[in-house]
């Protein structure tokens, strides 16, 4: 869709843009289809924002469409601070260009983290201050599914946590000559108090 530029504002020191509320983001997802394929792309969105600073009316042009969706879903998900005038808050717009990149190669799979739930600290490591870093191998089928997955020696409890996560998760499978083939996927993680109190996926 085509975007139609909003006029300009008739005061010209007015601030006549509204902001993306850093606190109360939408979650941008990554469009399956789009993410299985490896394909990266970007989409352009100008909304309409309400003197409440909700956003209507949103529009969008993207690399496809699914991009274009995943966008508009982020901002109608999204609170916005609105433009002011004269002390009080007015409708305005917000415009914003998402890029959306995989940062992975399609020769090797990849966890997909949209369809794949954090991994859980064990209460009892979580207690006793245990922690570690892993390694792991798995070989990924054409269906993403995990096959015997390997860690690297560390503290069982965490070690079984880990090859527990690595196992159930859900993968993006390698590609080759444009269809999905079994491969091994090496990854890492860190069970850390570091990571526990940054609250970065360890609950």
């Amino acid at each position: 869709m085509a975007i139609v530029p909003f006029p300009a504002h008739s005061d010209d020191t007015a601030p006549v843009i509204a902001v993306l509320d850093p606190n109360h983001r939408g979650h941008l997802v990554y469009p399956p289809a789009e993410l299985e394929a490896r394909h990266g792309g970007s989409a352009h969105i100008l909304c309409i924002i309400t003197e409440k600073g909700q956003p209507r009316s949103c529009q969008t042009s993207a690399t496809a469409p699914d991009f274009a969706l995943a966008a508009e879903a982020y901002a109608y998900s999204s609170k916005f601070l609105p433009a002011y005038k004269y002390g009080q808050p007015i409708e305005s717009h917000w415009e914003d260009t998402i890029p959306f990149r995989t940062g992975k190669t399609a020769t090797t799979p990849a966890l997909d983290h949209a369809h794949t739930a954090f991994p859980y600290y064990p209460d009892f490591a979580n207690d006793k201050d245990i922690s570690g870093r892993f390694t792991v191998t798995c070989q990924v089928d054409m269906a993403g599914i995990a096959h015997d997955c390997a860690a690297s020696p560390g503290p069982e409890i965490l070690r079984q946590a880990t090859l527990a996560y690595f196992t159930l998760a859900r993968y993006l499978p390698a590609i080759k000559d444009g269809q999905p083939v079994s491969a091994p996927y090496h990854g890492t993680i860190d069970w850390s108090s570091d990571a526990k109190n940054k609250n970065d996926g360890f609950q």
